[in-house]
């Protein structure tokens, strides 16, 4: 259910898309606000604009194979190997979903709220762990930092927030797990081929 309301910061006008939109970020003076019921909540944090080259881009429509999207959000990680991105998509108006861009490849993730994994000081790269009924294989264990957002996001991680992550595989599906300063989150989901995703023309 979409909602109007105000930046709590320099008062601009803002459009709250989805009813999954936890954080805001300002398109007019930048600053990151956390989304509590009709209010905003200002979190004392701002971004600035991180250019990593996609054929993605904020409100931007397209198709995933015969499902139609929105892009509301993303957010930006470096890393010692470089960037990647999460883009932050409404599907079919109504679900959720994050798609991972990393090297030109793609990934759509969904959160697994129920899933408790180990802790992250427990698991190294070749270990095989129990996530619910998935054996994940670890293949990466490293540190992040989130270094950009835009847009609204469904996620409690915060620009500049530094994260401890774990990438791993279970059959096909890949698996990710952030630990962040407050909250673990845990996404399962799979690669898609690049040229499943289709962008409509911008529109002015």
């Amino acid at each position: 259910m979409a909602q109007d309301v105000h930046c709590p910061t320099c008062g601009a006008p803002l459009h709250i898309r989805n009813r999954f939109v936890t954080t805001v970020t300002c398109e007019f003076c930048g600053s990151v606000s956390l989304v509590d019921g009709a209010r905003l909540d200002p979190t004392g944090r701002s971004v600035t604009a991180v250019q990593v080259p996609s054929p993605l881009y904020l409100d931007a429509t397209g198709r995933i194979g015969n499902r139609s999207f929105r892009v509301l959000g993303r957010l930006v990680y470096e890393y010692d190997g470089g960037f990647w991105t999460e883009w932050f998509l409404e599907v079919d108006g109504n679900r959720r979903v994050w798609m991972v861009e990393d090297e030109g490849a793609f990934s759509l993730l969904q959160i697994q709220p129920r899933v408790v994994p180990p802790p992250f000081d427990d698991i190294t790269v070749g270990q095989t762990i129990q996530l619910g009924d998935l054996s994940v294989f670890v293949n990466e264990v490293d540190e992040a930092t989130i270094v950009g957002a835009e847009g609204q996001l469904g996620a409690g991680r915060l620009p500049g927030e530094a994260i401890r992550y774990v990438d791993g595989t279970a059959g096909d599906n890949e698996i990710s797990i952030e630990y962040g300063e407050k909250e673990v989150e845990v996404f399962v989901g799979r690669p898609i081929p690049r040229e499943s995703v289709q962008i409509d023309d911008e529109t002015y």
